[in-house]
């Protein structure tokens, strides 16, 4: 008997069309996504065309292997429509690199990156450049003067399809680029500029 109800409970969740399982597992990393898939037979490979990427410094102790397991495992022709970053330890360069290059090849829509940890966080692209990319939030850590994040931009960035921009806890810093506005070093559009000085970017 007990066995005729986990049957029908795994028929329940197989039922389940694509695009709403796909919602469901966008809410929890990609780590977790990948476990769940026990609950249905259905499931278990699902998360391998999943449009949404999210992936936190906490789910492996080898951030960086464990990545390129799942970037390397998952279908290639599927576009990604979303990626969720959460760093919550140390985390390279290089990896930061890896993930976003493969979502900008992949036509990310819509990136979120929130850092937990004091210090500078620099994006390595060069240039941080994407066609597809309409939504962007950096949030960094609300701690107190002098311990909050930094971006650092160490290129460029070229976002023409760029319409919502979200800094929280963010201090930017433009050295690099000597005495740039943050709209050249951005490349954005015009109609940006109104709204970046609002936030007492420029």
């Amino acid at each position: 008997m007990s066995k005729a109800r986990m049957n029908v409970e795994d028929d329940r969740l197989s039922m389940l069309p694509d695009d709403l399982i796909y919602r469901i597992l966008s809410h929890i990393t990609i780590k977790y996504a990948i476990q769940i898939g026990t609950l249905s037979s259905r499931w278990r490979f699902i998360w391998t065309s999943m449009p949404y990427l999210t992936i936190s410094t906490l789910d492996a102790p080898d951030l960086s292997e464990f990545v390129n397991h799942v970037l390397s495992r998952r279908n290639d022709q599927i576009e990604v429509c979303s990626v969720k970053l959460s760093f919550h330890q140390q985390f390279s360069k290089e990896l930061l690199k890896t993930i976003l290059d493969y979502a900008f090849s992949h036509n990310v829509q819509k990136l979120t990156v929130a850092c937990f940890l004091n210090g500078h966080i620099a994006f390595p692209l060069n240039p941080f450049r994407s066609r597809s990319l309409k939504y962007l939030r950096l949030s960094g850590s609300p701690a107190g003067p002098g311990n909050g994040n930094c971006i650092i931009f160490e290129s460029t960035w070229e976002l023409p399809a760029l319409t919502t921009l979200h800094l929280d806890y963010i201090m930017v810093d433009d050295k690099l680029h000597g005495h740039k506005s943050f709209l050249q070093v951005c490349n954005l559009k015009e109609s940006y500029h109104k709204f970046l000085c609002s936030v007492g970017i420029m």
